[in-house]
């Protein structure tokens, strides 16, 4: 059994909303791009009818069980939640750790300038994704003035914020690394670049830059229901764990991976009314959900039947070149 302490210090992927004011070609939130994708998904079976901007009436319990949250901009940006402000003066003093992700395009100076004060003197981490020089930037992310954005990201660092750069590897920008990572130390901004791994999907060929190896870089794996993988999960490493995450359907589940598979995470019984956020008041409401037959079930079975664990597990999560971990849980 998987205890509830050790659940409990995980960190929260956090995405209680809907929104966002770009359109990055290879984001899955996008209908216009998976239409066009190798692997194409129904934009209806990821149950975009069913998520919404949660208030933050609902979801304000989760901040008295856990302790680190990432607001990630995963298939929205929490900017843009129309909470997002209250959510701030609701969490500060609270002493959680916090990363935010966003584009951090299209909002005032007024604006960045109240949000980072209240970031002040909180454990509290942004993360700006700037795909290339700011006058680059929306070659990728469509709509966003990136000059604007790395303004917004100096302003930050005059008042003391933790501010990171992150640059997805383009073949428009790989040539300009060096620069931005001068432009960063110069004005004490931290920077980071990765390479994506979506490059088989037609939309972004263009953009395919020449040089495509990274560290982090995962493989793409065709797997098939009768071979026997041996995976090695994220979300049950004793080091390097994966986020659990509360997303826009009011729902808890094992990773961000699985949350564009609605009917899978649904099929293992993820999405029971039950275990919505409407239904979770107190710590102990959420604690039964992580200790129900369906959360434990799950956990073991990523261990002793990795042959029928979700293909997305099978995926991401498939035993590479890393040890794993010995089994922690009984």
């Amino acid at each position: 059994m998987i205890p509830w302490d050790w659940i409990k210090d995980r960190k929260i992927n956090f995405e209680p909303g809907i929104t966002c004011r770009l359109k990055c070609p290879g984001c899955y939130m996008r209908a216009d791009g998976m239409s066009k994708t190798k692997n194409p998904i129904d934009y209806n079976s990821m149950a975009w009818d069913r998520r919404y901007n949660i208030p933050l009436e609902k979801y304000k319990v989760l901040f008295d069980v856990f302790d680190e949250f990432e607001f990630c901009g995963n298939l929205s940006d929490p900017i843009y939640h129309p909470d997002f402000i209250e959510t701030l003066k609701y969490l500060k003093g609270k002493n959680l750790e916090i990363i935010f992700r966003t584009n951090g395009s299209g909002k005032s100076a007024e604006w960045w300038t109240e949000v980072f004060e209240l970031c002040s003197w909180e454990k509290w981490r942004w993360v700006f994704a700037l795909d290339g020089l700011p006058k680059d930037s929306n070659k990728y992310r469509i709509n966003q003035d990136g000059e604007q954005v790395f303004e917004m990201m100096k302003l930050g660092r005059e008042i003391d914020i933790d501010i990171k750069w992150q640059w997805i590897v383009f073949n428009y920008n790989q040539n300009d690394i060096d620069q931005g990572k001068m432009m960063a130390e110069h004005y004490g901004i931290k920077f980071d670049y990765y390479h994506s791994t979506r490059w088989d999907r037609p939309e972004l060929v263009a953009l395919k830059p020449m040089v495509e190896h990274a560290a982090n870089e995962r493989e793409s794996f065709d797997i098939t229901n009768n071979v026997k993988v041996e995976i090695d999960p994220d979300c049950l490493r004793e080091h390097e764990t994966k986020d659990l995450m509360f997303n826009s359907m009011g729902y808890f589940i094992p990773c961000c991976e699985q949350d564009p598979l609605v009917e899978s995470m649904e099929s293992l019984g993820f999405y029971q009314e039950k275990f919505h956020i409407d239904n979770l008041h107190t710590e102990e409401d959420i604690k039964n959900v992580f200790m129900s037959d369906t959360w434990q079930d799950f956990y073991m079975g990523l261990y002793d039947d990795a042959a029928n664990a979700p293909k997305k597990c099978q995926n991401f999560c498939r035993k590479r070149n890393r040890i794993r971990d010995e089994k922690t849980f009984v």
